[in-house]
């Protein structure tokens, strides 16, 4: 454990009032019952052991581990903690011990509340406390039954012990994964504020790092594998540009970001980082991520095209349209399966081709862990929302077809869109990540150098090599007839004035303007060629952009080349 430990005791008890009041199935303030049938498991234990022993080489999700971050606030090893019918014992070594003494301090005995705690210190042989601990067990009300998480390992040396000394009762188990599950779903104002930020650590990755990584790659025409676009997205969590206010040492990944292109998709968060190159030619690009802060998670997912087709296009607006739909009707005292059953009804109404291509989970609830099986937006999960229910909604097609692709690869493709929500009383879910997807967002149309460009336009936003730009809906050629002749009219207007300030001796003015617009060679350092020579920090320059990017104190730093007075070798 860290040596700044702190363990905030009134926090603790209340939130094992909370276990107890689900334990007890006691009603909740505004009298409804704060069970479901489908967590119900926890009704019939005994007495609820929490045990987790040696420490992990490489982290899991767990429950065991989520119920001790939810308690204390952190994961503790070899620690064995029971909560029997009116007193919680803790079994552990003494500086633990130390630590988690805070919470009796906080003892008032309010409602809900377990009597007294038992604070067992571990010595070398441990026989008599595992004794003393089986006997409160056995007085806990019918002594009979444990609730555990059967999924949870308990390794190493005492968690060896403390199953072989089960192994001498004939306890009977019971699973209580979901209704915990179920408990730690529903988040406090605390936990929202660390969920809230979370998602904006993840919201500027993407943005910031991520998209333009991906569309600097397709704009230079690079080799880049799509495990090295991960790899590159977790290393960026030690730049503090993207976790600013945040400690650094309570940011890490969820899961490794998953990139996907070229016509091999895998719609599900379990999927491996393949060692494929990132493919643009007319396809999509899919990326998936999700931060944790002090051990609380987020999800984003976003699809960018590559010279959309219409029909592309149109398919991805009504992706949007149907995670819209998620977000309008996932309320509070909503069943998860009618808010499935809608947007399938949605699909079939409206473009019933993709049914059949559709995501069978379209979200589940999350936090601390990643993703809880048991609250997910099924058609066979009943259990309702509730506010204050944290989600991470996602929707997909896979398997669409592409008859304009120019290769293999790019005839087949995959859209895939998701974020976090927070679930609300009365009105739609409140969107945690804020990342833009409309179409004019996610949209890379290639154009090629030779194009004519007006040069007195500014560089593009999203690219500056190769031409990628943004799908921009203003410069549809579909535009009214009306709209056009207005721009006509303001272009002839602004040139009109540019030839009366030459004609009245104004041309120093016109020029000075004209020197600050081209001093401006990039829009954001994102923008930067992504050449070997600059990530090798030796001088480069940029001929299409009249610049030269020089290596200054470890940072390539652009100049254009109407700042450079001499040249000497």
């Amino acid at each position: 454990m860290p040596s700044d430990v702190f363990i905030d005791g009134a926090r603790c008890l209340e939130r094992i009032r909370k276990l107890y009041k689900l334990w007890h199935n006691t009603n909740s303030e505004d009298g409804t019952d704060v069970l479901t049938h489908e967590n119900d498991a926890i009704r019939s234990a005994d007495a609820i052991i929490i045990v987790r022993g040696q420490k992990e080489d490489d982290f899991t999700y767990s429950k065991t581990a989520a119920m001790q971050t939810w308690l204390f606030g952190y994961v503790m090893h070899d620690v064995l903690v029971v909560f029997c019918q009116d007193s919680v014992i803790i079994f552990a070594g003494s500086k633990k011990i130390n630590y988690l003494k805070k919470i009796e301090s906080e003892q008032n005995n309010k409602e809900n509340a377990p009597r007294n705690f038992n604070f067992l210190v571990r010595k070398d042989n441990d026989e008599k406390n595992f004794a003393d601990i089986i006997e409160q067990i056995k007085q806990s009300h019918q002594g009979k039954t444990l609730g555990i998480f059967s999924k949870d390992k308990m390794d190493g040396t005492f968690g060896e012990q403390w199953k072989d000394c089960l192994s001498q009762h004939s306890f009977a188990t019971v699973d209580i994964s979901a209704s915990i599950g179920y408990l730690l779903s529903i988040k406090d104002n605390e936990e929202l504020g660390l969920i809230r930020k979370a998602c904006e650590i993840t919201g500027k990755l993407y943005s910031k790092h991520l998209k333009d990584q991906v569309v600097n790659t397709v704009d230079s025409e690079r080799k880049v594998k799509h495990s090295k676009l991960s790899e590159g997205l977790e290393a960026a969590l030690s730049e503090e540009k993207f976790v600013a206010k945040a400690d650094l040492n309570n940011v890490e990944m969820c899961y490794p970001a998953i990139i996907q292109s070229g016509g091999n998709y895998n719609l599900k968060f379990s999927a491996n980082v393949d060692n494929n190159l990132l493919h643009y030619g007319g396809s999509s690009i899919v990326c998936a991520f999700g931060i944790r802060y002090k051990s609380y998670c987020s999800n984003l997912v976003r699809t960018l095209l590559v010279n959309p087709s219409e029909e592309m296009k149109n398919t991805y607006k009504f992706l949007l349209a149907c995670e819209q739909l998620i977000i309008n009707e996932l309320k509070h005292d909503v069943s998860l399966c009618d808010v499935y059953k809608l947007v399938r009804e949605k699909v079939e109404n409206e473009r019933p081709e993709l049914l059949n291509k559709m995501t069978n989970n379209l979200g589940t609830a999350l936090g601390i862990e990643f993703r809880e099986s048991s609250i997910a937006i099924t058609s066979k999960c009943t259990i309702k929302a509730q506010k204050g229910m944290t989600f991470q909604v996602s929707i997909g097609f896979s398997n669409l077809d592409n008859p304009q692709g120019t290769d293999d690869q790019s005839k087949v493709y995959a859209l895939f869109i998701g974020d976090t929500i927070i679930v609300n009383e009365n009105e739609p879910c409140a969107i945690y990540t804020s990342s833009k997807k409309d179409i004019s967002h996610i949209a890379i149309v290639l154009k090629d150098d030779g194009s004519d460009d007006n040069e007195d336009d500014d560089a593009p936003s999203i690219a500056p090599r190769r031409a990628a730009i943004k799908e921009n809906p203003k410069k549809d050629s579909s535009a009214p007839e009306e709209s056009r002749q207005e721009y006509q009219k303001a272009l002839l207007r602004k040139l009109n004035e540019r030839a009366e300030a030459r004609l009245t001796s104004q041309d120093d003015k016109v020029s000075s303007e004209r020197t600050r617009k081209i001093l401006n060679s990039y829009k954001s350092e994102g923008q930067l060629p992504q050449d070997p020579d600059i990530q090798d920090l030796k001088l480069y320059v940029d001929k299409r952009y009249e610049t030269v990017i020089l290596p200054i104190n470890g940072v390539a730093t652009p100049f254009h080349i109407s700042t450079i007075k001499v040249i000497s070798k």
